[in-house]
């Protein structure tokens, strides 16, 4: 048990992502699978996530096929306002929705309001590519996935007519789904993402719902 003086930790069994990534097909869909699973849930589920995506934070066991996460260093709170917000823009990237993107953008302070059409087509386009693995129904397969370059060439664009910096929650949680994509790429994964995504926020309960339930 831990106390203000103690802190018990437990010893985990698992490889990291890397040697995961020598293992059969079908090892590496369910890794990936569970993977993308936990980053959703740790911030949606949980508003609570552990924001360092290096691989070997990441043991898998293959007796109990589960993922033992570890190193708490860099976890973080998000607050539920933000959790909100940023679901919904999830949501909007996924369907293609860029008057959504543009809204949720502004409110959770990606974009001020004044941006050029330049700077709004490639955050739009951006925010569409991060949505493409939820895009579409049945599954997305990470062994040809171009993300990486097509988010690397928008965001020269993004850097020369940026207005404002990201909202402070943004670094963290970026560095951690982006890890969560490159792992799942370097599986080679064959995830069904948006089936993941549906199921949570089909169940999730935004602050107005919460609200509504309590009055009752």
């Amino acid at each position: 048990m831990s106390s203000k003086r103690v802190l018990t930790t437990e010893l985990v069994p698992g490889i990291p992502i890397d040697k995961v990534a020598l293992l059969n097909q079908e090892t590496r869909n369910h890794v990936g699978k569970k993977l993308l699973e936990l980053t959703l849930m740790e911030l949606f589920v949980f508003h609570f996530m552990q924001t360092d995506p290096n691989w070997s934070n990441f043991l898998y066991d293959e007796a109990t096929r589960t993922i033992n996460l570890i190193d708490f260093g860099a976890a973080r709170e998000y607050p539920k306002s933000f959790v909100d917000d940023y679901l919904r823009m999830v949501i909007a990237c996924a369907n293609n929705d860029r008057e959504a993107v543009i809204q949720m953008s502004r409110r959770l302070g990606f974009l001020t309001g004044m941006e050029s059409e330049i700077m709004l087509d490639a955050h739009v386009q951006a925010a569409f590519v991060v949505g493409l693995p939820f895009s579409k129904p049945g599954v997305y397969d990470f062994r040809s996935t171009n993300i990486t370059q097509s988010i690397s060439n928008l965001g020269a664009t993004m850097l020369r007519h940026r207005l404002t910096p990201p909202p402070d929650e943004a670094y963290s949680l970026h560095r951690k789904l982006s890890g969560a994509f490159l792992a799942c790429i370097k599986l080679g994964a064959v995830v069904p993402c948006r089936e993941l995504l549906m199921e949570l926020y089909e169940s999730y309960l935004f602050a107005g719902d919460v609200e509504i339930l309590s009055s009752y």
